[in-house]
This record gives structure tokens, C-alpha cells and sequence, in this order.
């Protein structure tokens, strides 16, 4: 048991670091500007050696045996050999060697290759600096060879692209990762310039593949979206109607695909088919084909972002869908609504009325007249919708400027048109915190919490089989 109580202490500690040094990578541009259709789903081995201080490739020599009554997390760290000095040279020196907080599984063997990362932390007594090692990472040398060609590649760009195509279908898992999640991170304009690269009739075989993960085909679909023919339509048509009946995590993909083969000419088919009905997928659906038709407006230079627009206004007539669009109309300013949107408002009752307060986003973001008319009517109607709504809107001069508090009302001041466009709200958004919050650090301490709590209770556990033994 108390061998457990050493890992256990020792792993709480090394989790903070290990993710602590990812949240560069969380807020990072490449995180940001990711394609929405195929967004990654972690940091590349890429993104972890560039957030580290040191990283290493080191050889596996050994893990001591340790007795009863030894309390030193020390006293348990395995041997590596270092090999290569990826990061750090000027750190490491001369140093070869490295103890590291290891505990093989039943597969390791002495002499296998593992990336370690390190970073500079002060010591128990803060005297000096010393390097903490992270988990080492297995590789073998297809891994290597991958992760020393990506290293070789801009931190960006088509390159990296063109190198990670050659293993979305490695036979090892954490390589057909890494590279999805290579293009995950890439902008929609770097994946367009992969068009010579790509096959249709291959892209379309690893769609069909029922090995294929839901994650790995929503990127296939992104990539038909780049090579795909005309007469590929109809597959594209069929496997919309197929997922509307079971809809799964590729239907954006799916419909952005079919807008790009079939341009403006199929958002009717895409607007009847998703976006005039309510049923028992309802939510799921408009999910999908909103995320597909922001897709297109923002991203994709298939259509003219004026029909996209269109539709999503067309969306209005469903109070409950049209409200999850106000922000991409506000972003795109498209004011001509105004008076409809304030309807949403006044109709919105049981149920409808969290529609209120983003159609008070929506008003405040605009700069017209009749937006402020609508919002001093608004506040007679219900003053806490409109509070709330101007409480969580995205922090800007815009918004700031066009609203004063004056006791228990809110007045509102007309403002320069070129003003809004640093109002425009960000997509699905349902709350920003007020001013000289931080609204990142609960985006980091919660899942670092739900990790430390769910390794303790790992760790017992293991510790609890242990002492029944």
C-alpha cells in the first residue's frame, strides 16, 4: 500500500505540470483558426515538445525495486539513457542520464525509446531550479521517423500537411492521431492547397471504410469537400438523408460537403431537408447544419456569403433555431432583421424564453436607430432579460458605448456604424463574463481538477487491490 501512496503522491504532482504547460497550446493561433468541420482534438507531439522546455529521446535501462518503508518518490524514478537532445541542449549540458518517474506496464523492455519532456521547476527547498520530467511517451521507430520528419517541416503550412497525409491510415493509433490532429489545427485555406495531393476516389474508400473512425471521417468529408466531383452529388444527397434519420458526429461535415460540390444551388435542398422541421433530433440537426452553413460563411469560398445569410434569416421563423443564429447575423452585420428579431423577444414565453437575451445581444451589437428604439421597448417588457443580455454580451467599446446604466433603467446611445464590428458575437456564445474577469482559468482548472481527482481515485483503487492481495 504504501508503494502506492509514493505514485500516487508522485503522479498528483507531475499532472499539474504536464498540463499546466498546455494551456499556451489551449489559446494558441493554430488552436484558434483550426478548421471548425475537422477542429483537432489534442496537441500534436509537435505542439508538446514546442510547450516544454526540454524534450529528449531517451533509452529505457531500468525500475528499482523498492522495499517497505521507503517514503522518497526518488527512490522509485526509472533510469533513461538520452539519445537525442531534441530541446534543451543548453539546459542538459553534458548530461546523458535521466531518473524519471516511470512505472513500466507487463509490455515495456529494456532498451525501448521514449520522447520525455521536461521543464525547470524550483526545488522542494527553493534553492535552485531542477528539471522535472514528465511521462514518457513510447515510441517506436515509425514514430520516430514521423516525429523527426514533422520536426524537420515549418511550424505551419501545406508541408506539414502533405507529410500527415501518409499516416491518417498508420497502423498505430497514436500516429493516425497525431496526424489528424495535424490537420485539425490547419486553417480551411492551408487544406485547399492539398487539392493536388488528393485522390476522391481514396478519400471516398476510407468514408465507406467501417473502420474509419467518426472523428477521422468527418475529416475524409472536409477533404471531399476540396476534390470531390459533381457526380458525387448524389452519394453526398444520400448520405445526408441516411444521417437525418440517425444523425452521428459527421453530419456538418457531411452537409459542408455537399454545399461545396453543389454551391448555392443546393441550399434549398439543405434548408428543407434540416432547417424547416421540428422533430425528435431537432437540436442535433440544426446543430450540424448550422455548424455547415458558418462553415460556408466564414471559411469555404464556394458560396457567396449573401445566400448564407439569406437562409439563416429564413431560420427566424423558428423562433428556437433562428436564436442560434443571431450571432452569425450580428457578425456579419446584417441589421435588416431588427424588427423581426425583436418579435422573437415578445413572443418568447415558458420554455423560449432564454431566447430573449440573444436577441438583446443581437440589438446591442447594432448600430441603427431602430435597434435602439426596439431595446427601450424591450426593457419595459422585461428589464432582467435585458440586463442579462447585456451582462454576458462580449466585452466591447461597441457595446459599452451604446449602453449607459442610469439606476434601475438602461438608456441606450446610437453610435457609428464602423463601430460594431468588435461587437459581433461569437458563435453558440451563452455567457462572457463582465469585465476584468477570466473566464480562461475555469476553461484550465476544471479539467486539471476532474484529472487530479480521477488519478486519486485511480491510484486508491489500484492501492485497495493491492492490499486485498
Amino acid at each position: 500500500m504504501r508503494l502506492h501512496v509514493i505514485q500516487m503522491r508522485c503522479i498528483v504532482g507531475a499532472v499539474p505540470l504536464t498540463l499546466l504547460s498546455m494551456v499556451p497550446l489551449i489559446f494558441s493561433p493554430a488552436s484558434a483558426e483550426g478548421c471548425s468541420i475537422c477542429s483537432s482534438i489534442s496537441p500534436t507531439l509537435c505542439d508538446e515538445i514546442a510547450a516544454a522546455e526540454l524534450a529528449v529521446l531517451a533509452r529505457y535501462e531500468s525500475t528499482p525495486e523498492v522495499g517497505g518503508g521507503v517514503t522518497s518518490p526518488d527512490a522509485y524514478k526509472s533510469e533513461f539513457q538520452i539519445e537525442n537532445v531534441i530541446k534543451g541542449a543548453e539546459i542538459l549540458g553534458t548530461t546523458r542520464s535521466a531518473r524519471v518517474l516511470f512505472f513500466p506496464g507487463e509490455n515495456a523492455q529494456k532498451g525501448a525509446r521514449y520522447l520525455v519532456h521536461g521543464n525547470l521547476v524550483e526545488n522542494d527547498a527553493g534553492t535552485q531550479r531542477v528539471i522535472q520530467w514528465t511521462t514518457p511517451i513510447a515510441l517506436s521507430p515509425a514514430a520516430i521517423e514521423y516525429t523527426n520528419k514533422m520536426l524537420a517541416l515549418p511550424p505551419t503550412g501545406l508541408e506539414r500537411l502533405v507529410c500527415a497525409k501518409d499516416y491518417l491510415t498508420s497502423p498505430e493509433k497514436m500516429l493516425r492521431r497525431d496526424a489528424f490532429d495535424e490537420f485539425g489545427k490547419a486553417p480551411f485555406e492551408t487544406l485547399l492547397e492539398l487539392k493536388p495531393y488528393l485522390d476522391a476516389d481514396l478519400v471516398l474508400d476510407r468514408i465507406e471504410d467501417p473502420n474509419t473512425s467518426e472523428n477521422m471521417r468527418k475529416l475524409y468529408y472536409t477533404l471531399l469537400c476540396i476534390c470531390g466531383r459533381p457526380d458525387d452529388l448524389p452519394t453526398m444527397k444520400t448520405k445526408m438523408q441516411e444521417e437525418k434519420l440517425q444523425p452521428t458526429g459527421a453530419l456538418s461535415a457531411i452537409i459542408a460537403c455537399y454545399l461545396s460540390l453543389a454551391g448555392a444551388e443546393g441550399l434549398p435542398v439543405v434548408e428543407e431537408m434540416f432547417l424547416r422541421h421540428e422533430d425528435t433530433n431537432a437540436d442535433r440537426i440544426w446543430g450540424a447544419a448550422i455548424t455547415a452553413l458558418r462553415f460556408h460563411g466564414q471559411e469555404a469560398p464556394v458560396i457567396d456569403r449573401a445566400h448564407i445569410v439569406a437562409v439563416f434569416r429564413n431560420t427566424l421563423q423558428l423562433p428556437q433555431l433562428g436564436a442560434r443564429v443571431l450571432s452569425d447575423l450580428a457578425r456579419w452585420e446584417d441589421w435588416s432583421v431588427v424588427g423581426q428579431v425583436s418579435e422573437l423577444f415578445v413572443d418568447a414565453e415558458g420554455d423560449t424564453l432564454w431566447i430573449r437575451e440573444p436577441v438583446v445581444r443581437y440589438l446591442l451589437a447594432c448600430p441603427l436607430p431602430e435597434a435602439k428604439k426596439q431595446l427601450s421597448r424591450l426593457q419595459r417588457l422585461d428589464p432582467a432579460a435585458v440586463e442579462n443580455g447585456r451582462r454576458f454580451a462580449p466585452v466591447s467599446r461597441a457595446v459599452d458605448q451604446n449602453v449607459e446604466t442610469m439606476g434601475d433603467r438602461v438608456e441606450f446611445k446610437e453610435i457609428p456604424h464602423e463601430k460594431t464590428a468588435a461587437a459581433a458575437i461569437s458563435p453558440d456564445q451563452k455567457q462572457v463574463s463582465e469585465p476584468g474577469s477570466r473566464p480562461w482559468l475555469w476553461i484550465v482548472a476544471v479539467p486539471v481538477a476532474a484529472g487530479l481527482f480521477f488519478v486519486v481515485l485511480l491510484l486508491c483503487g489500484s492501492g485497495n487491490r493491492e492490499t486485498k492481495k
